[in-house]
């Protein structure tokens, strides 16, 4: 396989000039000392370096405050902690679980491993998949490096790192994070064994692509494209050469679908129960569900009609992505104004682009190319939101496009260059990657936690109401008011499991159109009205009627997030 010609170290360069006797510090003897340096430099304590460097990055800011931002349980979060309960209790629960209509449980064993050791709360629920997250950093790195060189691997990492796509899903409890994790561990693993022709590597390289079809439905997608390399490898061979590349995919297949046989046998067994996820957010198939007007319009539209719809939903996909002029419900990304690539990347990543199809006959370029064409296909051919998580495992690859323009630059000036030029190239690209990296996570800890619509996505009013009903004596009965949430939200459930309680809003109790929402109480038994948006009001009529009761609100900031009214059980006389 061909490769960047980026020296690995200091001794593969010319060496610099030195300076005369007595000419001081100058440039030049900048360039000397530079150049003394990377002579030295040893190129695994180098890549040592810079993958605990980058872990330390991605450490950092997908850990800090975890448990409070985003502020408020997400139900899909919830799902994860009340799953992963269950794996704690019942041990294999299987390959699927039909929870959040339906999604692989791989990721569910570790969160239920951290279960075992740390509290049973939003921030370990998180934790399991921020984990994940903070390690797709180091190994994208090394993935791209071996792919490339370290130079574009560690820009690579560096621009993931920081990108708001995979900053904010690695903050959640959101499953997804396992697939770009699963992803560069294939690579790595892949393009390992192209290198040294490795057949036990090669099959390594074929389970790792097993694995990842317990992360997330959506990973399907990157089969196909993890085998590009191999295909272009058989193009480029002849005779004996071709035959062994074939041998090769064939062992690279085996291993995947030995591994992925649990899957399948599911399948096999419980096919409704595994594409009923399929049918509600395919706008192929989901018109039998009523879900989306998309999904009729498909039924009834023509080749050229259905060309149409794509096209519609990339441009949707596309504004979100660049522009953030359309908020995604699902996950509270593209919101406000702030595009899920910043501007800069972008660039850098289309710059990149075209430096992957002018080189498309390499390999390398080959499947950041593929993943390209077929990953987005996770947003255009379903409706409604979820756009980014269907499509996270394309954030790498397009770290990498932006990465390969700046590793040019810093090559050719920096590490090849001399005097003004390295120096003042050095500073430019220091200056962008700084930018880009303040910009993204500054950006993400405080306007994007502060947007309305990013707050109504994460049901931070839920989630308190949630603790203080956790925190009533056991057999309290909750009378719940909410227009959002009913009492029987997942939030609910992980957050305060054992309570029992009585929706009591119009919204969810039933209430015929027209007759007031009752606010009676069985006094025979300890109960609590939890009172949420719009019925906060009703708690002055209740203490009214009830006197003697505690108060609980609750209050982010200056606004009431609930009111609470606790009434012991009457005694019997009084």
């Amino acid at each position: 396989m061909r490769r960047s010609s980026a020296p690995a170290s200091g001794a593969e360069r010319r060496p610099a000039a030195t300076a005369p006797p007595g000419a001081g510090v100058r440039l030049r003897d900048l360039d000397a000392l530079v150049g003394r340096v990377l002579a030295r430099v040893d190129v695994r304590a180098l890549d040592l370096a810079l993958a605990v460097s980058l872990t330390a990055l991605a450490a950092v800011i997908r850990i800090w405050h975890l448990g409070t931002v985003p502020l408020g349980l997400h139900g899909d979060e919830a799902l994860t902690g009340i799953d992963a309960g269950r794996v704690l209790h019942e041990g294999w629960i299987g390959p699927y679980v039909i929870s959040a209509l339906g999604q692989p449980t791989g990721p569910l064993y570790f969160t239920a491993l951290l279960f075992k050791f740390l509290p049973q709360d939003t921030f370990t629920i998180r934790l399991s998949m921020a984990l994940f997250g903070v390690a797709t950093i180091p190994l994208a790195y090394a993935a791209f490096a071996l792919m490339f060189n370290r130079t574009v691997g560690a820009f690579a990492a560096l621009f993931l790192a920081v990108m708001t796509w995979h900053l904010h899903l690695s903050r959640t409890g959101f499953m997804v994070t396992a697939w770009p994790f699963v992803e560069m561990l294939v690579l790595v693993a892949l393009f390992a064994a192209l290198r040294s022709r490795s057949v036990v590597l090669l099959a390594l390289a074929g389970a790792l692509l097993g694995v990842g079809v317990y992360t997330y439905n959506a990973y399907l997608l990157f089969v196909p494209v993890a085998f590009v390399p191999l295909a272009w490898a058989f193009a480029r061979a002849r005779g004996d050469e071709r035959v062994r590349v074939a041998g090769g995919a064939v062992v690279f297949a085996a291993a995947a679908l030995l591994v992925a046989l649990p899957m399948a046998q599911y399948v096999l067994d419980h096919g409704e129960t595994y594409r009923f996820h399929q049918k509600v957010i395919a706008v192929t198939s989901c018109a039998k569900e009523g879900v989306d007007p998309a999904c009729q319009k498909w039924a009834d539209s023509g080749l050229w009609g259905r060309a149409k719809i794509l096209v519609d939903r990339a441009g949707e996909w596309e504004r979100a992505l660049v522009r953030g002029d359309r908020i995604d419900l699902g996950d509270g990304l593209a919101s406000g104004g702030r595009p899920v690539v910043d501007p800069i990347t972008f660039l850098l990543a289309l710059v990149g682009l075209g430096v992957a199809l002018w080189n498309w006959r390499r390999s390398e370029y080959a499947i950041v190319l593929a993943a390209l064409i077929v990953l987005p296909f996770g947003a255009l051919l379903t409706v409604g939101d979820g756009l980014f998580r269907r499509t996270l495992g394309l954030a790498p690859f397009v770290a990498l496009l932006a990465a390969l323009p700046i590793a040019w630059a810093w090559q050719r000036a920096v590490v090849q260059g001399e005097g003004a030029r390295r120096w003042i190239a050095a500073a430019a690209v220091a200056a962008i990657m700084l930018y880009v990296g303040v910009t993204d996570v500054r950006q993400y800890f405080d306007a994007m936690q502060h947007d309305p619509d990013v707050m109504s996505v994460y049901p931070f009013e839920d989630d308190a109401a949630s603790k203080y009903i956790a925190t009533l004596p056991p057999g309290t009965l909750v009378y719940f008011y909410s227009y959002r949430w009913s009492f029987d939200y997942e939030t609910r459930r992980f957050l305060a499991p054992h309570a029992a309680g009585i929706d009591r809003s119009r919204e969810f109790g039933g209430i015929p159109e027209g007759e007031e929402v009752p606010l009676g109480a069985d006094r025979a038994r300890a109960s609590a009205f939890v009172f949420l948006e719009p019925y906060m009001d009703l708690l002055d009529e209740v203490v009214r009627r009830y006197p003697g009761g505690t108060i609980t609100e609750g209050r982010r900031g200056g606004a009431l997030t609930f009111r609470a009214y606790y009434l012991p059980p009457e005694t019997p006389g009084s």
